[in-house]
């Protein structure tokens, strides 16, 4: 009756693998060196290109003859611009703050 009762369950049980196995790409050693020298090559180009944007982020754009003239024309008319937006004005603040570090 054992015997009967396995058979009747080997019979009706679904045909599901016992182990399932993942079938690998067939990759050779030297694709897989190739994939990994140009994974580093892209992540070294972006590195450098992530560098290179801070870099220019972080430094100010020289100033031209025009610019500074105007800077020094902004500063000379300090007592005239405090007098219409007023002393405590946040523009006032920040024009005498650039004025000091020019050396106006």
């Amino acid at each position: 009756m054992f015997r009967r009762m396995m058979a009747l369950l080997v019979m009706t049980a679904p045909a599901v693998p016992l182990a399932a196995q993942d079938i690998a790409p067939i990759i050779s050693p030297g694709q897989a060196a190739e994939g990994i020298f140009n994974r580093s090559r892209m992540e070294e180009q972006a590195r450098r290109q992530r560098e290179r944007q801070t870099a220019q982020a972080a430094r100010p754009a020289a100033m031209t003859p025009q610019d500074i003239a105007r800077q020094k024309r902004f500063c000379d008319n300090r007592p005239a611009l405090r007098e219409k937006y007023g002393a405590d004005d946040a523009r006032m603040l920040k024009l005498d703050s650039l004025c000091e570090t020019a050396g106006y």
